[in-house]
């Protein structure tokens, strides 16, 4: 039988609805999975009383209530517990001719991470057209001074060939990086753990050198993925890497897997994705760094290149998927990678 809440239910943005005291008295589906909560524990509680952080939101809803207007907004930053980039309205509702509360709806705006993704993707193509353009006169370079150091014999001379071949070498290894970033994955279906298990592996001895406590948690019902191996094994190897360094006397590294609490709709049916955190107990990164760590050439290390994490999110977007960063200056940092399970 037809009923208001099976109608609601059904729509795709989250809907809810409050009272005329502002106090919560539902939430649909897609208003659950978007705030990470359950009907049961928002029910008779307060915008504020939930998300204390969000005073924006909390103060709209009451307004709309009081002053019976609406209030709407696009691209909006708002607080849930996590930052989210969303589409909203607040409009009043009334019963015969009084105001008995308000709805707020709200829609995450994805698009604006898509934008900033096409923006990256351009880029780091760019930079593998040039590293193409510069690799093959370097070659030649090389090969000119190898030569050179064959026929010369003069004192001092040789050491100054050997530099030039060396930092050449060094070059072409930097130029190589870009040009891998540029050839697309060869996907198969997979088991993420098993890929996991690989990257720490590998890394194992540097864990062990540091004193690093690795701690797993796997979520072995996670169904397989589609992808690279090889690909998905350096994206964990850098992030793994990074996370090590992050820790200079030690310190927990902690790996996580479970199925995400974001999800985008498609055809009615939310598509998730399978998650993997890496989470060190290092240094964290400052909160202004954090839009930049994944731009090209852009690091703080001493001997680093800027390529492990452009690299990364390259490989992660041909996947279809994404990474994100929580951390926190003192308290570590978690890296999220965020891959679409086979047949999503």
């Amino acid at each position: 039988m037809f009923s208001f809440e099976a109608l609601i239910n059904s729509i795709e943005d989250a809907i809810v609805l409050f009272d005329r005291k502002a106090v919560i008295k539902f939430v649909n589906r897609t208003g659950e999975e978007l705030l990470g909560k359950s009907l049961k524990e928002v029910k008779g509680k307060k915008f504020k009383e939930l998300f204390p952080e969000e005073k924006t939101m909390a103060g709209l809803i009451r307004k709309s209530i009081s002053e019976e207007r609406s209030f709407s907004g696009r691209g909006v930053n708002i607080n849930i517990g996590k930052m989210i980039n969303a589409d909203f309205n607040i409009s009043p509702f009334f019963v015969q001719g009084e105001t008995q509360g308000a709805v707020l709806s709200l829609k995450e705006n994805i698009a604006i991470a898509e934008r900033e993704d096409y923006q990256f993707d351009s880029l780091i193509y760019l930079l593998g057209a040039l590293a193409h353009e510069i690799k093959n006169p370097l070659g030649g370079i090389k090969g000119a001074a190898q030569l050179l150091r064959e026929k010369t014999q003069t004192e001092g001379i040789g050491e100054y060939v050997t530099l030039i071949i060396k930092e050449t070498d060094r070059l072409n290894s930097v130029l190589q990086n870009y040009l891998t970033i540029c050839k697309k994955p060869s996907f198969h279906s997979l088991n993420v753990h098993e890929v996991l298990e690989k990257a720490l592996s590998i890394m194992d001895i540097p864990m062990k050198d540091k004193g690093i406590i690795l701690q797993k948690t796997y979520d072995l019902s996670l169904p397989r993925v589609m992808g690279d191996e090889g690909k998905l094994l350096q994206v964990f190897l850098n992030i793994i890497k990074n996370a090590i360094e992050a820790m200079k006397k030690g310190g927990s590294l902690t790996v996580l897997t479970g199925v995400s609490r974001e999800y985008v709709r498609q055809k009615g049916k939310p598509k998730r994705w399978a998650v993997t955190s890496v989470k060190d107990t290092g240094e964290g990164i400052p909160s202004e760094d954090i839009p930049k760590i994944f731009l090209p050439f852009y690091t703080k290390k001493k001997h680093g290149t800027g390529i492990g994490l452009a690299l990364s999110k390259k490989i992660i977007l041909d996947h279809k998927g994404f990474i994100k960063v929580e951390s926190h200056e003192g308290k570590g940092a978690a890296f999220n990678i965020y891959i679409p399970f086979e047949g999503e």
